[in-house]
């Protein structure tokens, strides 16, 4: 079996054998952060607490890169997410290029990444379009 890492530690955890993206709300101020970190970014205080983030978001704005990065093969969407709780997530955006735009609705999916030359495979988040059904009877 090969060895699992996350891509970036604390952005998700394990809950009944599901990974989740997780975030930081601050006790103090009320506001929501993505990654979660020890300051809240928006007031300083060290009263938050890990809390799970919302599944389904809103894309903010894209950009497409036609060109090899690290491990990932062209092309790579980048996209900013609005959740629900204010908070706005970067991340990678596995959608058909000719259907983006701003304003559509995605779903935060979680697993492989890459995989490393020695087997490890690299776990982290990333968006897929939410499929929506456009009128008639069904």
């Amino acid at each position: 079996m090969n060895n699992q890492i996350i891509f970036y530690p604390g952005t998700l955890d394990e809950k009944d054998g599901k990974f989740i993206q997780m975030g930081n709300k601050c006790k103090s101020c009320g506001k929501t952060s993505f990654p979660a970190v020890e300051l809240c970014p928006f007031c300083c205080s060290d009263n938050g607490e890990k809390v799970p983030l919302s599944t389904v978001g809103t894309v903010f704005s894209f950009s497409v890169t036609r060109v090899p990065v690290g491990p990932y093969k062209p092309p790579i969407i980048g996209a900013y997410i609005d959740l629900p709780e204010g908070t706005r997530v970067f991340g990678q955006l596995q959608a058909n290029e000719e259907e983006l735009k701003t304003g559509m609705k995605v779903k935060v999916e979680t697993g492989v990444l890459w995989t490393e030359k020695d087997g490890t495979e690299v776990l982290g988040y990333y968006y897929v379009p939410v499929e929506t059904k456009h009128g008639g009877a069904e």
